[in-house]
């Protein structure tokens, strides 16, 4: 069994998103990005599922052509063979299931 809490030694960059990844499995991954105010992931194409789950802050989150924002408790699903990308409104904190 492992336990820990997601936001432990939480960071944030304005320049780039820090990501720590919390588990690694042969079938996904689970992660934390944190990107600071005005931080952005930009939109690119992913070879993999994504589930994102806002665990604080704000961020427009696009998919595809279409971008949706996004708080606190709120969660987007990307298919594999869809464009992604973040851009952070606000300190922003997400949590990662990588398919």
């Amino acid at each position: 069994m492992e336990t820990n809490n997601v936001l432990d030694q939480l960071t944030f960059s304005e320049n780039s998103p820090v990501k720590t990844m919390l588990l690694q499995h042969e079938h996904f991954g689970l992660a934390r990005i944190a990107l600071g105010k005005g931080a952005k992931i930009p939109p690119h194409q992913g070879g993999h599922a994504i589930f994102f789950l806002v665990l604080q802050g704000r961020g427009i989150f696009t998919c595809e052509e279409e971008d949706v924002e996004l708080t606190q408790n709120q969660y987007l699903y990307i298919k594999a063979d869809e464009t992604r990308g973040i851009q952070a409104l606000e300190d922003l904190v997400v949590f990662v299931v990588k398919g």
